[in-house]
């Protein structure tokens, strides 16, 4: 992770853990990460990257599968982290 991503996570941890932050910005944050998991499991427009004319085939594959799957990660994590504990 780069020093831009680490001090952005800081940031964000801070915000999540002050007093100032409101059931509603909580719920819409929630919401936003949701629409970007959604995005990252579509995967990508692969007409944007010359699919078939400049990258290769296995190249826009590996994309697509990254994408997926840290798709599919964050929602297991927002899954696990919203469900109630079990008793």
């Amino acid at each position: 992770m780069d020093q831009r991503a680490i001090e952005r996570q800081a940031v964000i941890r801070t915000l999540i853990d002050s007093d100032a932050l409101t059931l509603e910005q909580a719920r819409a944050a929630f919401r936003a990460l949701l629409d970007v998991t959604a995005s990252a499991q579509t995967g990508p427009d692969v007409t944007s990257y010359g699919y078939g004319m400049d990258l290769p085939r296995e190249v826009v594959d590996a994309e697509y599968q990254g994408r997926e799957a840290v798709g599919y990660d964050l929602d297991g994590t927002l899954l696990d982290a919203l469900r109630p504990a079990s008793a």
